[in-house]
């Protein structure tokens, strides 16, 4: 590996699980693509986007997820790069080029050496026929929070916290009304409303 290769492969090894680096790396191989661990954010998990004038597509990853949520985020928007790189933007971003992408890539990870066994028990049934939202099934997003128990023992996700107010960004919000799978939050001190994926990990805040 070359020195870029090598760091590819390091982050990788830091956010996912272990039996799942190589093959993780591989997709990276196969067709690179700029790979970001960004900071938290309130609005996404992950991302990819893709400039008609840029080298390589852009995939981002929240550095807060635990491994497993990691993975599944990560395929997810690798599936968006590889049908990107076939269709362009001529089909829909979450139609069924990229659900059968997304079916080919996961399968391989679909196995008791990388994830736990209520976790993937819950992610071959969402896996049938995965939505554009990942953790927005509930019983994967629920086998994913008893996760985060383990990796962010002081934070919780946005659908568990028990009042209305939360830090996360080193901002504080206040949860105003819930959608399908954001909740409808205002930053208290400037007042700005936002969309906050339910599984967010935030830390509960107490005046």
């Amino acid at each position: 590996m070359d020195f870029y290769e090598q760091n590819i492969y390091k982050r990788l090894q830091r956010f996912v699980p272990e039996h799942a680096v190589d093959l993780a790396f591989s997709l990276w191989k196969e067709h690179p693509f700029r790979f970001v661990v960004s900071k938290a954010r309130a609005t996404k998990l992950g991302d990819f986007r893709k400039k008609p004038s840029d080298d390589l597509a852009i995939i981002t990853v929240n550095e807060n997820l635990n491994p497993y949520a990691f993975l599944i985020t990560y395929v997810h928007e690798v599936a968006h790069h590889r049908v990107y790189t076939v269709h362009k933007n001529s089909v829909l971003p979450h139609g069924n080029e990229w659900k059968l992408a997304f079916q080919k890539i996961m399968l391989p990870f679909q196995t008791s050496q990388i994830f736990p066994a209520e976790v993937l028990k819950a992610l071959n049934s969402y896996m049938r026929n995965p939505k554009a939202a990942s953790l927005s099934d509930i019983k994967l997003a629920q086998a994913l929070q008893k996760q985060d128990n383990f990796a962010h023992p002081h934070e919780v996700s946005l659908m568990e916290l028990e009042g209305d107010k939360f830090k996360l960004e080193n901002k504080v919000f206040q949860k105003l009304e819930n959608r399908r799978t954001r909740i409808k939050c205002v930053e208290l001190k400037s007042g700005k409303n936002y969309l906050v994926h339910k599984m967010a990990m935030v830390i509960p805040f107490n005046e």
